[in-house]
């Protein structure tokens, strides 16, 4: 049985059950513009005197069906994490399910994934990275955790948000290890800005029983929300296949964090998302398409200072 076989069936038997509502402030699209590769060049820096982006990386290998891996990146010394993404190719032989991408203290981003492998061995190498700024101001976290029920379903959606007088600059979330079984807790669909003070985080709801999504936004004090960016593919209709969608920053700004969505997915055509990161100016999201109709696009948000 090929991968995306096996995928469907991981949350195949649900009701038709649709998404396409406004997730996370993503109106059907309407703000999402194609992104473009822009020239590659140094990180410029904020308005705000935070400094240029520095990148750091942190790298695991998950090797058997079912086993995970986490890989923690440390900013260098003098900065502090601005934000952070992941990135996990997946292969024809293998799917990394990312269940984690969150920032740790000021300093340091973590993402996790967990191997399906239903065909022949292929271990799923996981890079994480954090991006880094000096003078960049120290974050306090908030998080909203919602148990899931087992029932195949389209969400639900743990929305944390930051408490007054602080602006939401990043965001990430987390669930146990999802694979249970041959089938899952939850899968992440969205995990982006909600407003200027919210972080959302969406999945779809498998089988294997109940379990819990978290929500985590990582919130400055008010003095500049950062610039949103968003970019969208052409919808994927064909099984087994990737796509990238490319958020990029105006000119003169650079993306620090992002997220990614699919607000039209449902539960026979959806986005296994295996990459979130930052491309020199952009923000670069990719995943693999399974199923089939309808054709639905990938989003990414790159937010921007």
């Amino acid at each position: 049985m090929g991968l995306g076989a096996v995928l469907i069936l991981i949350v195949a038997g649900a009701q038709s059950a649709s998404a396409k509502q406004a997730v996370g402030g993503w109106n059907n699209g309407t703000r999402a513009s194609d992104g473009g590769s822009p020239p590659g060049g140094t990180p410029s820096s904020n308005g705000h005197g935070v400094g240029a982006i520095q990148e750091a990386s942190s790298t695991a290998t998950a090797s058997g069906n079912a086993s995970t891996a986490s890989a923690t990146a440390t900013c260098p010394g003098g900065t502090k994490a601005a934000g952070g993404g992941f990135d996990a190719p997946s292969s024809d032989g293998a799917m990394p399910l990312v269940y984690e991408s969150v920032k740790v203290g000021n300093k340091a981003w973590r993402a996790s994934v967990q191997l399906l492998e239903p065909g022949d061995p292929a271990p799923v190498t996981l890079t994480t990275y954090v991006y880094c700024r000096r003078h960049f101001p120290p974050t306090k976290t908030a998080a909203t955790t919602v148990p899931t029920n087992g029932h195949l379903q389209i969400g639900p959606t743990a929305e944390a948000n930051c408490s007054p007088g602080r602006v939401a600059v990043a965001g990430g979330f987390h669930m146990p290890a999802p694979l249970t079984g041959p089938t899952v807790t939850d899968l992440f669909f969205d995990s982006l800005r909600s407003g200027d003070t919210g972080w959302d985080a969406r999945v779809v709801t498998g089988p294997a029983g109940p379990s819990t999504i978290t929500s985590e936004v990582y919130c400055a004090r008010r003095g500049g929300v950062p610039v949103e960016a968003t970019g969208s593919s052409a919808p994927n209709g064909l099984d087994s296949t990737t796509s990238t969608a490319t958020a990029t920053c105006p000119d003169g700004l650079s993306p620090a964090a992002g997220g990614f969505a699919q607000p039209d997915s449902v539960v026979f055509s959806f986005f296994f998302v295996d990459g979130s990161q930052r491309v020199d100016d952009t923000w670069q999201v990719s995943a693999l398409h399974i199923g089939s109709d309808p054709a639905i696009s990938l989003h990414a948000a790159a937010y921007c200072a």
